[in-house]
């Protein structure tokens, strides 16, 4: 279950730093204390009994304490980075549930949920040719951690789950296959790694930096025209009378492989997607229709992301409704843990041979991936928005 709004959720936590990365980090260290536990669950839930409070707040510490333990013992080999980080977002999972007020569960059920699995498996594709990561392909089960983990997030799996992994792709039906999602279309939905997917990876991200189209000025002023032809009057933002408007949202691609059919063969919110060109600049670009209620502002009602590696994005949802960003790096972390662990040969490729490229884009996930998940784990466990800036910052407090 997702929490219903609650007071931390009606304000940001502003953080003010030189050095962003140490302040972030330092912040979520301060819920290895269970007592600043407390008080972050409280804020979110004053009415909460004491005596569950008090549970909560130990319990969740030690979860962040044990997600500290893998995450800062600081290896230096890749494979051991990512076993670390996998196990580290495992435990901030954890935390997260354990935090909500919401939620009524703790870690004697989570366990529960954990011993029966991860609550995923992978295979390689057979027969398809394709080369990893397109052909090592995801799936879930209908049981685990991941999967209660997903239902806790309102996100109901069970249209896609299995009850058990098949020996050989050859056994999967042809729905079952077309339902796993592949390494690679996990890798291409990371926002921060748009810029990297078509050199590396030879193809399209499945996640695009998006922007306010200049058309909505375009029409706003002849809006503006029209109503002082009519009224005699100046106003600058005429109001729609419509129960919908629409606005529209630029899409910036990274490559040249981009297409507007491309873009509207997947499941975006924006429709009628075509070409424009910057007139300034000449750098060509995209323009789709977002129908959203008049009474509220596009950018309410779509969901984006954003983080200090990249402007605001929107992820291409997977699995009826998937486009969080945590669910796609535990999975994304869970697929790479299997292959260190149990594909030496596969792993040996990666490191020392014909697939060094993809350790490249390995190395700089991981990077990508100590920069932002802090971030999302604080803003997961307090309920609140974090909004981290430099001094002199536009975005920082007045």
């Amino acid at each position: 279950m997702i929490d219903e709004e609650g007071p931390g959720d009606l304000y940001p936590e502003w953080l003010v730093a030189e050095n962003l990365s140490e302040a972030v980090w330092l912040r979520l260290r301060r819920f290895t204390s269970s007592t600043l536990c407390e008080r972050a669950i409280a804020a979110r839930a004053p009415a909460l009994a004491s005596d569950i409070l008090k549970k909560k707040g130990q319990e969740l510490a030690f979860a962040v304490r044990s997600a500290l333990g893998y995450w800062r013992s600081e290896p230096g080999s890749l494979n051991a980075k990512v076993l670390t980080r996998y196990y580290a977002l495992l435990q901030i999972t954890i935390a997260e549930q354990v935090a909500s007020p919401q939620s009524t569960a703790d870690l004697k059920e989570i366990q529960g949920h954990t011993e029966s699995g991860h609550g995923l498996w992978t295979i390689a594709a057979t027969g398809t040719g394709e080369d990893f990561p397109f052909n090592y392909k995801i799936a879930c089960r209908d049981r685990g951690h991941f999967y209660e983990y997903c239902r806790f997030r309102g996100i109901d799996l069970k249209p896609f789950a299995s009850k058990a992994r098949p020996d050989s792709w050859d056994k999967i039906s042809a729905d079952g296959q077309a339902r796993l999602v592949s390494l690679a279309d996990l890798l291409r939905r990371i926002p921060e790694l748009q810029l990297l997917i078509e050199e590396i990876l030879g193809t399209v991200p499945l996640s695009f930096h998006i922007a306010y189209a200049d058309q909505n000025n375009v029409e706003r002023y002849e809006r503006m025209q029209q109503h002082i032809v009519k009224t005699d009057e100046i106003v600058f933002d005429v109001p729609v009378t419509t129960p919908e408007k629409t606005t529209y949202i630029s899409i910036h691609p990274h490559g040249r492989k981009l297409t507007a059919d491309f873009l509207n063969g997947l499941d975006l919110p924006m429709k009628n997607i075509r070409p424009a060109v910057d007139e300034a600049t000449g750098h060509p670009y995209f323009v789709g229709d977002f129908t959203h209620p008049s009474e509220k502002v596009g950018w309410e009602c779509i969901e984006t992301y954003k983080s200090g590696y990249t402007g605001t994005s929107l992820i291409v949802p997977f699995w009826g409704q998937i486009h969080d960003p945590v669910i796609i790096h535990l999975m994304t972390l869970y697929a790479l843990s299997i292959v260190v662990r149990y594909l030496p040969l596969l792993w040996h490729e990666i490191e020392d041979g014909g697939l060094d490229h993809i350790r490249a884009l390995i190395e700089h996930y991981i990077s990508v991936f100590d920069n932002v998940l802090p971030k999302l784990a604080i803003e997961r466990i307090t309920g609140r928005r974090l909004i981290a800036v430099m001094p002199g910052s536009l975005e920082g407090p007045a």
